[in-house]
């Protein structure tokens, strides 16, 4: 079992009561369309649709200006799904931050002319009762060159990343997750996606937002599972007696390629993960990934209120607030 960091505040309490939560993961790969989110620039990658070199896939920043970036429509689609909280991919493994950051040259304050597509997101959470959620990847592709291992497949092991490059990549974490907790109002839940401890503290997190749910993994607040709905056994020994999550895609992967307008999955699929992972305790974040204009697909939408009727007709799995 994962160890957790015990989470008593009374400002987070609504976490474990949560239930559902719409995932969404967004960035520059959405403009081409056939690469998912950061992990399409790896060589053979078998998981992505297409693979690019990484400076074609960097390259993509460029274009990447979004048009119909409705975060209301959004928001509404989640809350009438039965979802209680959003998580957006504020900077994924590709480092490309969806806001103007004063740290680092990869964002939008380099590419879009200082653009800021969060603060519209979360403005338009609070707007539909959902509590503001940001995922946030330590790990940088870009400056480092360091490929993480996923899905049984092994990059190619680069060689030792001189200190002062390290040095670079930490302040720019520091700065970043720094810039995150202080410019967006209320933040209820920050997920990172690889180490983050010995970077930052849970401390100066707490000196920021003092309510934040940490999540995820090792000294954490919670737990995850990924695409994979636990065993019996894998429930007992895992997620027993502690706040936890389940992330499934809704699509065929975490960011938006054009298999997502016909490779939705059924209304039976999601309603089986969701009784299973309710009946065990735990929270079902549901992923979506926006398209390059900012927007899900048409059968995306018609899922999602589908669930959501499904939802409602059994209150039982979603306990009060």
């Amino acid at each position: 079992m994962v160890k957790l960091r015990k989470n008593d505040r009374q400002g987070s309490a609504w976490f474990p009561k949560a239930g559902l939560g719409l995932f969404i993961h967004w960035g520059i790969s959405a403009v081409d369309g056939y690469l998912d989110l950061s992990w399409g620039m790896m060589k053979n990658f078998r998981y992505s649709p297409r693979v690019c070199r990484p400076e074609e896939y960097f390259a993509l920043a460029r274009k990447f200006d979004p048009g119909r970036y409705d975060p209301d429509k959004w928001a509404a689609a989640a809350r009438d799904a039965g979802c209680r909280y959003c998580v957006l991919t504020a900077r994924h493994h590709d480092s490309f931050a969806l806001w103007p950051s004063a740290y680092g040259d990869f964002n939008t304050r380099s590419y879009m002319g200082g653009r800021d597509l969060l603060a519209p997101y979360a403005e338009a959470c609070r707007r539909h009762g959902l509590r503001v959620g940001f995922y946030y990847s330590p790990p940088d592709f870009r400056t480092t060159g360091a490929y993480l291992p996923y899905g049984g497949w092994q990059p190619d092991r680069t060689d030792e990343i001189p200190q002062v490059l390290r040095d670079y990549e930490h302040a720019v974490v520091r700065g970043q997750v720094h810039e995150l907790l202080t410019r967006y109002g209320k933040v209820d839940l920050i997920w990172f996606d690889g180490k983050w401890q010995h970077i930052l503290t849970e401390e100066e997190i707490r000196a920021l937002q003092p309510d934040i749910v940490i999540g995820r993994g090792e000294d954490t607040n919670f737990a995850t599972t990924e695409c994979h709905i636990p065993t019996e056994e894998e429930y007992r020994e895992n997620f027993t007696g502690c706040w936890w999550e389940f992330c499934g895609e809704l699509n065929c992967c975490w960011g938006y390629t054009k298999r997502d307008e016909y490779q939705v999955k059924s209304l039976e699929t999601l309603a089986e993960w969701f009784t299973s992972v309710r009946a065990h305790g735990g929270n079902f974040l549901i992923n979506v990934g926006p398209d390059g204009e900012g927007d899900f697909t048409a059968l995306e939408y018609r899922r999602l209120a589908e669930f959501g009727e499904f939802v409602r007709a059994h209150p039982e799995l979603m306990p009060e607030m």
